[in-house]
């Protein structure tokens, strides 16, 4: 479900597919965003009041300024179908941490100097999952897979990341993961482990903390690195990188839906903007197990997330049973709400406590269609601007 509600992020997915990737993913079974509305939301127009965001599908490109819906963006969202969500790595992770792409604009620390330092980085996936809603709470795994242009490079990457640490907190000393004896690990003084792993052209990075156990030594952590590198590295053996010639190809938008999504405000870069096949979406999801079993009844095979999010379902049955599998899953901290004026049919929330939760006040789904849109804000005037941009933009055509 939306990052939303567990951070800053725009969406349900703190969340872009090659064309081939999701023609193997979603077969031949192109379906137009702007499908007749027979069934969908009924929408009293008159009332609708789209603000100044755009009522007309933009054109996606895969040229831009900044690094959003850019080829190595793209490139970054293929590798997250190949990178194992960690509720599969190990069942006790059932939250998922924040996940995003990785670039050279967007490098996956925030040091000025990541790419003179670690020359070479063509895209990455960030991802991870934690035993507990609170990330200080028990067991939490982060990992970040990276391809690098050489293997020298990966290799090179990997002794510097593994290397920083603050000099009042230095390392406790270097480690050895089981099986893998070229990996480079740490215990930090904070007792967590740090590790990478190069492999070709790339870079396995990863960090274990557990701060409920106080195991005899770090070799608890050390085994469960070694179980998320496993894992993580047979995942990634069906994963075919784009040839360096061939990135500046990619399409951006091949189906037509990421146009259809609200796009973010002028100077906000969000490495999650994109189109995502289900597994991928899923790595951006704070509490995948439940979103997994919503996408497989209802039938999602796309998913377009920019400053809002559009589902695709398999009909419009599915669209419907999704929307009602989005508003139970975030019936613990959110209540309902009556819908903005003529979207009737919306599904809105807002929290149930501003001060103590995290996430957007006010969510609202609306079905169109087989169709699910996602839409948040803090303030109830932006939520009905919003949602009727929305509305329109994914009947654009058919209104």
């Amino acid at each position: 479900m939306t990052t939303a509600r567990t951070s800053t992020l725009p969406s349900r997915l703190a969340l872009l597919a090659l064309a081939t990737v999701l023609t193997a993913s979603c077969g031949s079974d192109h379906r137009d965003p702007a499908a007749p509305a027979s069934k969908a939301a009924i929408v009293d127009a008159s009332q609708l009041d789209p603000g100044n965001y755009p009522v007309v599908p933009r054109t996606i490109t895969s040229q831009k300024p900044d690094i959003t819906v850019g080829d190595l963006l793209q490139e970054s969202i293929r590798m997250a179908e190949h990178v194992p969500l960690a509720l599969d790595i190990d069942n006790r992770l059932v939250f998922n941490n924040s996940a995003h792409a990785i670039t050279a604009d967007y490098p996956p620390i925030s040091i000025d100097n990541f790419n003179d330092t670690a020359p070479g980085l063509i895209s990455g996936w960030e991802s991870g999952g934690r035993h507990r809603s609170d990330t200080t709470l028990g067991l939490n795994v982060g990992i970040t897979v990276l391809r690098f242009t050489k293997p020298e490079q990966a290799a090179a990457a990997g002794n510097f990341l593994v290397g920083l640490a603050s000099p009042d907190n230095p390392d406790k000393g270097p480690l050895q993961i089981p099986g893998y004896p070229t990996a480079k690990a740490a215990l930090t003084s904070l007792e967590w482990v740090k590790a990478t792993y190069a492999q070709d052209d790339y870079l396995y990075w990863l960090y274990i903390e557990d701060d409920l156990t106080v195991p005899d030594g770090p070799g608890a952590l050390l085994d469960t690195a070694k179980l998320v590198l496993d894992k993580t590295i047979e995942a990634m053996r069906d994963y075919r990188p784009t040839p360096l010639d061939q990135l500046a190809g990619l399409a951006a938008d091949p189906e037509d839906l990421l146009g259809r999504t609200l796009p973010p405000g002028k100077g906000q870069i969000w490495a999650t903007e994109g189109l995502y096949g289900p597994h991928a979406a899923l790595t951006l999801d704070d509490r995948p197990a439940a979103t997994r079993r919503a996408f497989d009844e209802a039938g999602v095979d796309l998913v377009a997330h920019a400053l809002s999010g559009v589902y695709r379902a398999r009909d419009a049955a599915g669209a419907q049973r999704l929307t009602g599998a989005f508003v139970d899953e975030l019936g613990d901290r959110y209540k309902p709400i009556d819908p903005p004026p003529g979207l009737a049919t919306a599904r809105c929330l807002q929290l149930k406590d501003e001060k103590n939760a995290a996430g957007a006040k006010f969510m609202c789904y609306l079905p169109y269609d087989h169709f699910v849109a996602e839409v948040f804000a803090d303030q109830s005037q932006d939520l009905r601007q919003r949602l009727s941009a929305q509305y329109e933009l994914l009947a654009y055509g058919h209104i």
